[in-house]
């Protein structure tokens, strides 16, 4: 799956590209996506070794998280990316996502972690997906309990975190739910 892409009506994921350095790099550095991220800063050398790192990766290897670029079709704009963290020999996958404040609110996040959702639980038959998510940031809650994940409880409490104490949630959904979930929108 070296050349994995997968298309939705208006994205492409893929791996990522040396030329998806630069922009990968600003919204990196963006206050409003660091703020939940484990950096603070994001430099160009870490961009290189970013994509260094994955070019050697192989997807859906297991205790590796593999990172796919969601770009825009219509225009070929980088507008985010998608992480997947492959673990439990196989069995289980972690996501996170992280998109570029000016495309956030567009239902594009949601389109792209469908698409990998799906890939995840159809072809590569997953058994179970997590998301920890800190808990400050209601929108990536509210992003995965639209898919379908269910909140399995505070994950973990008090962490300390760039200089304060917090908590993050943990996000779960099993195959058989994703199906549930999967025909009760298409009946709506």
């Amino acid at each position: 799956m070296r050349h994995l892409s997968l298309l939705t009506p208006r994205l492409i994921l893929r791996p990522f590209t040396a030329d998806d350095l630069p922009h990968f790099t600003a919204y990196r550095n963006h206050p409003d996506v660091a703020r939940y991220q484990s950096w603070s800063d994001y430099s160009a050398a870490q961009a290189q070794a970013f994509f260094a790192q994955q070019q050697r990766l192989a997807f859906n290897r297991d205790d590796s998280w593999f990172q796919l670029a969601v770009e825009r079709r219509e225009d070929g704009a980088l507008l985010g990316d998608v992480a997947v963290h492959f673990f439990d020999e196989g069995r289980q996958a972690e996501l996170g996502v992280t998109f570029d404040p000016v495309h956030q609110r567009q239902g594009q996040a949601r389109e792209a972690l469908s698409a990998v959702i799906a890939l995840l639980f159809g072809p590569l038959a997953k058994h179970r997906i997590t998301a920890v998510v800190d808990a400050r940031n209601l929108r990536a809650a509210a992003l995965f309990s639209k898919l379908g994940f269910r909140r399995e409880a505070c994950w973990r409490q008090n962490v300390f975190f760039k200089g304060a104490w917090g908590d993050e949630f943990g996000f779960a959904l099993l195959h058989n739910e994703w199906r549930e979930h999967e025909q009760h929108d298409a009946v709506e």
